[in-house]
């Protein structure tokens, strides 16, 4: 018997959604390390757990950012952004959600819930074309690259081709 899944999805979808989330575990679990390595090549305590180095999401970025590079850091608080609305959204047709001022009608759409503490239960919308979870998965495993070169960097297994930029 299929599951609720199987039967409202096509496969090319769950297996783009799986890529997407694959791509992120890989990615946040290489900025945790970044974190973490960063603050004992400073002189941090190795028995004591970095802060952020476990953490997802917004917990991680805000602790990403004071490691890396600025552009780096935007790059993977934008790409877990999106990685979030794949991960919490539920997808629907997205020919409901295109919006009306462009004539590319997305194929999926994700709905997030939403609620904050003083605002009514809400839901965000993020229209997705065909080939727009690829281009995810596909920025999210750059960024990763990215940020195991600077693994590499820190740990003096690799010299920074020009030492005074960042990625």
């Amino acid at each position: 018997m299929a599951t609720t899944v199987e039967s409202l999805y096509p496969p090319e979808l769950i297996q783009s959604v799986g890529h997407v989330v694959m791509s992120a575990a890989w990615l946040e679990d290489k900025a945790g390390e970044l974190v973490h390595l960063t603050t004992m090549v400073q002189g941090g305590d190795p028995n004591i757990p970095t802060k952020g180095w476990a953490a997802s999401g917004g917990q991680l970025v805000t602790e990403f950012k004071k490691v890396a590079d600025e552009q780096l850091a935007e790059r993977l608080e934008m790409a877990l952004e999106l990685r979030n609305d794949v991960v919490h959204g539920v997808f629907v047709g997205g020919e409901v959600f295109g919006p009306a001022e462009s004539s590319e009608t997305p194929t999926w759409a994700t709905m997030k819930r939403q609620l904050g503490r003083s605002n009514p239960p809400q839901y965000s919308i993020k229209g997705w074309m065909d080939t727009g979870l690829a281009t995810l998965a596909s920025e999210l495993s750059a960024i990763e690259e990215l940020i195991d070169e600077e693994i590499s960097y820190a740990m003096g297994l690799k010299v920074r081709p020009n030492p005074g930029a960042n990625p």
